[in-house]
């Protein structure tokens, strides 16, 4: 379940920050409508129009396409949505279910769920909670996941009490993490400490706990969750991982609408891709190398779990 961090984690040898999470959509209108109109996010600037860039094709292995992203912010979160579409290319939707290895999922914080709720009903959107609305757990916070138009599964929470910092961020929204499903938590827990530095708690045991899991849209499952904050941030990275119910790992292109990527704030790109390729990390961009964009460099790279890892310089 979603939680705010207070304390910003230290920065790792690696790892010195975060950029945004990304979603690759089918239809960017429609999915702003439902990120900014229907859940409350910002969009502080209109998307620009398609754009053959061509080292954005390199970056993302996307050799002839063109993309657009709209950066949409949730106020009082250190980290953003980036929702981009793209046209000219091959695409196959995954529609991603939130027990598949590989399922991106993005969870906000929020002040009034029943007005969340509300507008999500009123939009005709999936909810996965099996009660159809926000559910009490143990009275520490209510909460219901949905699907957005390209089946990412968005977790909205409200915590009671609510935490000082709710009451000085505008609006409705106050905070978001990140949380992926991993086919192993072991082996993804060993990628993220030994070759970014992330400190992680582990947790060792699957719960079988009813209420969460019909919450989750997922009846019947066992999971277990670990998680820790992205070096040198207040923003948590959470993985899960289930058993006890069908999944299937997702295998998408970066183009795929249903893939997810996080930028990750490096102290050294080249070198921060040799460990990782060290370490068995493939390297999406085009020749396995960084791309010069302006005076910076980027690579994006694949983690256990095909969610992608968008590498940018810290400063």
């Amino acid at each position: 379940m979603a939680c705010a961090a207070y304390a910003q984690a230290p920065a790792s040898d690696i790892v010195a920050g975060v950029g945004n999470f990304s979603h690759i959509v089918s239809n960017l209108d429609k999915s702003i409508e439902f990120y900014r109109d229907v859940l409350g996010m910002e969009l502080p600037a209109p998307p620009a129009p398609f754009s053959p860039n061509p080292a954005i094709m390199k970056l993302g292995n996307t050799i002839g396409a063109q993309s657009h992203i709209a950066v949409m912010k949730v106020p009082g979160a250190a980290i953003g949505l980036e929702l981009i579409d793209y046209k000219d290319i091959d695409r196959k939707p995954a529609h991603p279910r939130f027990q598949d290895p590989g399922a991106g999922n993005f969870a906000i914080l929020v002040k009034d769920i029943d007005a969340v709720a509300a507008r999500l009903k009123k939009a005709g959107a999936h909810v996965l909670t099996a009660a159809g609305a926000p559910v009490d757990i143990q009275g520490r916070e209510k909460g219901f996941f949905v699907q957005d138009p390209d089946g990412f599964i968005v977790e909205v929470t409200q915590l009671t009490p609510l935490p000082t910092n709710a009451a000085n961020t505008p609006g409705n929204l106050f905070g978001a993490s990140v949380e992926v499903t991993v086919a192993d938590t072991d082996q993804t827990a060993k990628f993220y400490r030994d070759l970014l530095g992330f400190q992680l708690r582990v947790n060792d045991a699957f719960t079988d706990n009813k209420l969460m899991a019909d919450t989750a849209g997922t009846p019947g499952a066992q999971f277990r969750q670990s998680s820790g904050q992205i070096p040198g941030t207040l923003v948590r990275l959470s993985f899960i991982e289930f058993k006890g119910i069908d999944r299937k790992p997702m295998q998408t292109r970066v183009q795929d609408p249903g893939t997810a990527i996080l930028q990750l704030r490096v102290r050294d790109v080249d070198a921060a891709v040799s460990k990782l390729k060290a370490g068995g990390a493939t390297v999406i961009s085009t020749g396995g190398e960084p791309v010069t964009l302006g005076n910076r460099k980027l690579v994006i790279v694949r983690d256990p779990n095909n969610l992608f890892l968008e590498l940018l310089p810290a400063q």
